[in-house]
């Protein structure tokens, strides 16, 4: 694939879509097209709609049009997470060979990843078993669809299924969505708005819990080297490499931020994967990616953005918790 070859994004208009199709047209990529889904009206699991958003017979398409695994989809919508995952993923891939696609590049969570210890993960530790309990609904779901795409790769091997596993991905212009629960964006909404109010930052979790993370303009490179060079069907992982514990996330940013308050930890048992990171040498082997941004580098970027587009709409709690 080059760069005058026709591109469809899924998502387009999700923080990852949204920055890729902006990345992609700077980078001199020529037909660049995207659908965002239930946003616009268009409903990928209905044939109907699939029919006209590739009637243009993308060369690649990139798959962003899934439902994350925030806690509001888990705890309330766990059978539409699954459903409309599976659903709407066949009927891309389906449609997307229909249509003459030569490339299919998808994005998934890496809570697909079992729950054990051995870290970080390589892509061969997928299936030694299952997701943590609290993400299996997601995960599952993944695993799946990315056990379909490699049977579609074995089927018809003249088109080539990437299948890409990230951390969470974080970066200016993620909109810092509360509900969504992710531990950066409301790490430095939380310090922000201690340090407004000029009171302490009291956090409930687990100090220890580790996790690594992947700056945004790295997610879309990651995306951008898989269209110009993967010539085989596979998955990958894409992140950092390096895990951090919530403590370290905070002091992280308590040093960009200059917090000078207080932050008191309240410890509780938390019922969720303690760990986890991803090993991404095997991409940075055969198609030459790697990241490179690091965490505080990443996240300097980050409070600039939030510090000059975003104010007080997120309202700190008495007490912060990460489950």
């Amino acid at each position: 694939m080059n760069k005058e070859s026709k591109i469809l994004i899924t998502g387009a208009k999700s923080f990852v879509g949204s920055r890729l199709g902006m990345w992609l047209a700077n980078s001199g990529f020529l037909n660049v097209d995207g659908v965002s889904g239930t946003r616009s009206g268009v409903d990928l699991g209905q044939d109907a709609d699939l029919g006209w958003v590739f009637d243009k017979n993308p060369e690649v398409v990139i798959h962003l049009a899934t439902r994350p695994p925030s806690k509001q989809n888990l705890l309330d919508y766990p059978a539409g997470l699954m459903y409309e995952n599976i659903l709407v993923t066949s009927k891309v891939l389906e449609e997307s060979r229909l249509s003459g696609c030569k490339k299919f590049i998808s994005l998934w969570d890496s809570c697909c990843y079992p729950d054990i210890p051995m870290l970080p993960f390589k892509e061969s530790d997928l299936w030694d078993g299952s997701p943590h309990w609290t993400k299996r609904y997601y995960g599952n779901a993944a695993r799946a669809m990315m056990e379909m795409s490699m049977a579609f790769a074995t089927q018809f091997p003249e088109i080539t299924y990437i299948n890409l596993i990230a951390p969470e991905i974080y970066g200016p212009y993620s909109g810092f969505n509360p509900n969504k629960n992710k531990i950066i964006e409301n790490a430095i909404t939380n310090i922000r708005a201690s340090q407004n109010s000029k009171t302490d930052l009291n956090i409930v979790g687990q100090e220890k819990l580790t996790r690594d993370f992947l700056f945004i303009t790295d997610a879309i490179n990651a995306i951008e080297t898989c269209i110009l060079k993967a010539d085989k069907s596979a998955t990958y992982n894409i992140s950092e490499g390096v895990d951090y514990s919530i403590r370290e996330i905070h002091e992280i940013l308590a040093e960009i931020c200059n917090f000078e308050n207080v932050i008191t930890w309240e410890e509780e048992e938390l019922d969720i994967q303690k760990r986890s990171c991803l090993n991404y040498s095997l991409i940075e082997k055969e198609i030459g990616w790697r990241p490179e941004i690091d965490l505080k580098k990443g996240l300097e970027a980050t409070v600039k953005y939030h510090d000059e587009n975003l104010t007080a709409q997120y309202l700190r709690k008495d007490s912060i918790s990460h489950k």
